[in-house]
C-alpha cells in the first residue's frame, strides 16, 4: 500500500487528535506535530481547521451513504446485522463526531444542515427496512400509523449518541455485543414466530464471530 500523501496525513493525524483530545482542544499545530506537515505546507490543502472538519465530516458521510445504499437492496435481517457492525466500526474510526456532535452542529451551519438531511434519509431507510420485513412476514403489522417512522428515527437515534451515553455512564464504548443488542432491542418486539427463530439464528452467528 502506498504511503499516504500530505493531505492525508493531516486527516488522519487530525482524525487521531480529534478522537484522543477532542475537537475544542485541538489546534492546527497540534496536527501538524502529529502528522510532521508543517503549517505551511498544511495551508496548501487545509486553509483552516475548519477545512479539515468539513473534509473529515465528508469522509465519514460518504462511507455511511455507501453501508445504507448497499443496505436498502434487501434488509434481510442478517444485512441488518451486518450493517450495524459496519456502523459500530464507523464510530470507533471517527469517534470525536459522535462525542462533539453538538458543539459540531453549533460550529459548523453546513454541516448542521446537512447532517439533518442525513439523519431524514438514514430513518427513510431504515423505515424501508421494517416494512420489507413485514412485508415477507418476519414483523407484525404497524400497529398505528406513523410507529414505523418513529421507531427508524428512535433507531438512529439509540446508535447515533452510543458512544456519549457509554461515556457519560463510564461504560466502555468498545463493546459491539452490546451495542447491537440495544439496537436489536427496538425490533424484537416486533418479530412474528418466523422473525424470532431468525434473531436466534443472527444472533448466534454474531456471538460465534465475536468469539
Amino acid at each position: 500500500m502506498p504511503a499516504p500523501n500530505n493531505r492525508q496525513r493531516v486527516l488522519n493525524a487530525a482524525l487521531k487528535r480529534f478522537n484522543r483530545d477532542g475537537l475544542l482542544n485541538v489546534r492546527l499545530q497540534h496536527i501538524s506535530d502529529e502528522s510532521i506537515v508543517s503549517v505551511g505546507n498544511m495551508a496548501y490543502h487545509f486553509k483552516n481547521k475548519d477545512a479539515i472538519v468539513q473534509a473529515l465530516w465528508a469522509e465519514l458521510v460518504q462511507q455511511q451513504r455507501i453501508l445504507l445504499q448497499e443496505f436498502r437492496v434487501l434488509p434481510l435481517f442478517e444485512d441488518t446485522e451486518r450493517l450495524m457492525h459496519a456502523m459500530f466500526e464507523l464510530q470507533q474510526t471517527y469517534l470525536f463526531f459522535y462525542l462533539d456532535t453538538l458543539e459540531i452542529m453549533r460550529a459548523y451551519p453546513d454541516i448542521r444542515s446537512e447532517y439533518q438531511e442525513h439523519l431524514h434519509w438514514q430513518a427513510q431507510q431504515m423505515e424501508t427496512m421494517i416494512r420489507f420485513n413485514v412485508s415477507r412476514g418476519a414483523f407484525t403489522e404497524e400497529p398505528e400509523d406513523g410507529f414505523f417512522a418513529r421507531l427508524a428515527a428512535q433507531f438512529w437515534m439509540s446508535a447515533d449518541l452510543w458512544v456519549y451515553r457509554q461515556m457519560i455512564c463510564q461504560s466502555p464504548a468498545s463493546d459491539y455485543f452490546l451495542f447491537r443488542k440495544t439496537l436489536w432491542s427496538l425490533f424484537l418486539p416486533l418479530c412474528t414466530e418466523m422473525g424470532k427463530k431468525e434473531f436466534v439464528q443472527i444472533n448466534a452467528m454474531a456471538l460465534e464471530n465475536l468469539l
